[in-house]
């Protein structure tokens, strides 16, 4: 029974299957669809309706006439209409800076690739290149540039692809390319416009090589005889003001930042101009108008970057000022409420990008005139992390502005601490006068090595005599005197620090030369310790006591600091009292020690020099007040010094008798 009902199941599966196939009709091909003469020409006329409207401008009337063009892949004009709202997207993306736009061209672009035969001519790359620079994608703009530039059959389309070669590159700072394409272009075969454009890139060329005044020379007669290339492409307009602000001609950059926003639609192009506009006020000292500006971003538009860099720079604004500090607590927002929370975060979600170098820079004001320790390690850590190659000219500007004041006033052990975190953060963002700075804090420390890098890269990029000094002078902090006289050789004007240095190198070197001694005096305006140092210690070299006793008397008092802080001056003073010693000059030794031992109570060597030096003189106070400091010294002259003090004391016990 049951192999029956498994017979019967298995005919009923049977003859279901067979009677589906026969109810199932067999698709047919998919004809493609035939237009006839009239429906063609009707296509072609709105295709060129479509085209007219683009060429005038009518951008979204022309988009309107193509959307409906592009319903249908079969149509003839299909690949044309994806190719022109291409074109037309990515030219509103760039007028806007919608990136909504741009992402548009691309997929348009794309699509039209797929649904034509052999779409890979010259304009597909030139524009496909156009779409990647506008994204900001220049390693590939330049890769589609290329390709459309060796596919380039006219003269007008290889000026054209040669142009935007040179502004990428020039945006990623490739020198080399720019070298190799500029000598491309042919000025005698370009139009009015073309040769426009073409001053615009060299322009931005110079601008970018950081060639300010070089610059100007191409961007102004744009700016005067061609704004609308400058409106049509609101990020070019934005550089010539730029340019002009960074030159210091704050009246034509305000002028050109005004003009933008009153304009350009592209509004990421408004809000950086505004960010400029409040710079200008500040750096022409009207703080309350910089508020103004970087408060109207704040305001206008909110969740931008910009707006989170405003912030930023009124948070700093307001630690500077009290007034501005108080008009941003009534403001009520949450972040100003609570600037260090809103840095760290702003600063932790933005590492490494543009709005995160901003907030690195609050971050440092309030670390460096901050006692926290803990804050200090943890911008320590953020400093070590910093990607030096991803900063830009209005960074190294910002932190410089916020942290230099501030850096002055560290001790030298912090400034060591923070050097050696990111060595090449440091070469970037200071000036010169900074990182000589840092040079001698890091002397200070005992990071001499360190001291010698930042030498030998001021030497490296100003190979001026000032740098040629500092050079020598790390060169002799190592110990090398012989390298530090070689480098001294390239001083073109010898001055007091050019015989001061090589006179100390003789010294070490046992080549003292007293023809110095006149030329220092001569040079050396200034009376200052160092300079009578060198000078005394020349005379002792040449065995001339008494004149190098009445070098150093009259700054006697201020010999501490320089017999603590140096080598050669501990090495002057061992050697001075010596000599005087050796010649009895025990009332002179003592004249040059107790100003000393003032200062250095705890100085072994030089109490007991002085008790020598008062048993000599017979000077009962001081016998009785440095026979005491000595008591728990173990040096080799503090043993010298109580022998002769025991003799002393004996020999007293005999005239007494």
């Amino acid at each position: 029974m049951l192999r029956f009902k498994i017979a019967v199941l298995i005919l009923f599966f049977f003859w279901g299957t067979a009677l589906s196939q026969e109810k199932q009709p067999v698709p047919e091909e998919k004809q493609k669809k035939v237009y006839s003469s009239e429906e063609i020409k009707q296509f072609e006329e709105k295709f060129k309706l479509a085209l007219r409207m683009y060429k005038r401008g009518s951008y979204y009337t022309a988009l309107n006439i193509l959307s409906k063009l592009i319903t249908d892949r079969y149509n003839p004009f299909y690949g044309k209409s994806l190719f022109l709202m291409a074109k037309i997207y990515l030219h509103l993306g760039r007028k806007t800076g919608l990136k909504e736009f741009i992402q548009k061209a691309m997929y348009y672009l794309n699509t039209y690739s797929y649904s034509v035969e052999n779409p890979f001519d010259w304009e597909f790359y030139y524009t496909k290149g156009n779409i990647y620079e506008n994204l900001y994608m220049y390693e590939r703009a330049l890769a589609m540039y290329k390709k459309a530039f060796s596919m380039a059959d006219t003269p007008k389309k290889q000026f054209k692809t040669v142009v935007a070669i040179l502004r990428v590159a020039a945006w990623l700072k490739r020198m080399d390319i720019i070298t190799r394409y500029i000598v491309l272009v042919n000025l005698e075969e370009l139009s009015e416009r073309e040769k426009r454009e073409f001053e615009f890139v060299k322009g931005l060329v110079e601008f970018e090589r950081g060639n300010y005044k070089e610059a100007v020379k191409y961007l102004i007669p744009v700016y005067k005889t061609y704004e609308e290339y400058l409106i049509e492409n609101p990020d070019y307009y934005l550089i010539v003001g730029e340019n002009a602000y960074r030159l210091g001609d704050y009246s034509f950059a305000k002028k050109v930042f005004k003009r933008i926003i009153s304009i350009v639609k592209d509004e990421s192009v408004i809000r950086r101009a505004l960010l400029r506009l409040g710079d200008i006020a500040l750096k022409e000292g009207d703080k309350i108008l910089a508020m103004n500006y970087y408060y109207e971003i704040v305001k206008k538009y909110p969740n931008t970057d910009e707006a989170t860099i405003a912030k930023l720079k009124l948070i700093a604004l307001g630690k500077k000022d009290r007034d501005i500090h108080i008009r941003l607590l009534t403001s009520k927002d949450k972040d100003f409420q609570d600037p260090l929370g809103f840095v760290l975060k702003a600063l932790v979600l933005n590492r490494n990008n543009y709005v995160g170098f901003f907030a690195l820079a609050d971050f440092g004001l309030m670390v460096l005139g901050s006692k926290s320790e803990k804050l200090f390690d943890k911008l320590v850590h953020e400093l070590s992390l910093v990607n030096i190659s991803r900063m830009k000219y209005e960074h190294i500007e910002y932190i410089r502005q916020l942290w230099v004041p501030e850096l002055y006033r560290l001790s030298h052990m912090r400034i060591c601490k923070l050097f050696a975190s990111n060595k090449r953060f440091f070469y970037t963002v200071l000036d010169r006068k900074s990182l000589e700075y840092f040079y001698t804090s890091l002397k200070k420390c005992g990071k001499l090595k360190m001291a010698f890098e930042i030498a030998d890269f001021l030497y490296k990029k100003w190979r001026d005599d000032r740098s040629v000094l500092l050079l020598s002078d790390a060169y002799y902090s190592l110990e090398q005197y012989r390298k530090s006289v070689e480098i001294l050789k390239k001083v073109k004007n010898k001055n007091c620090r050019y015989y001061i240095l090589l006179s100390k190198n003789y010294i070490f070197l046992k080549k003292a030369d007293i023809a110095l001694i006149d030329r220092i005096k001569k040079s050396c305006k200034e009376d200052s310790v160092e300079k009578r140092v060198v000078m005394s210690y020349i005379y002792l070299e040449k065995g001339d006591v008494k004149q190098a006793f009445k070098i150093i008397e009259p700054v006697a008092e201020k010999l501490s600091d320089y017999y603590m802080k140096t080598v050669i001056g501990k090495m002057f003073v061992r050697k001075l009292v010596y000599l005087l010693f050796e010649k009895k000059m025990y009332a002179q030794a003592l004249k040059i020690l107790l100003p000393l031992s003032e200062r250095l109570k705890k100085d072994c060597d030089i109490n007991s020099w002085m008790l020598v030096a008062a048993v000599r003189t017979d000077n009962e106070k001081l016998i009785s007040e440095y026979e005491q400091r000595i008591n728990g010294c173990n040096t080799e002259w503090s043993l010298v010094a109580k022998n002769i003090y025991e003799d002393y004391k004996v020999i007293r016990g005999f005239r007494n008798e």
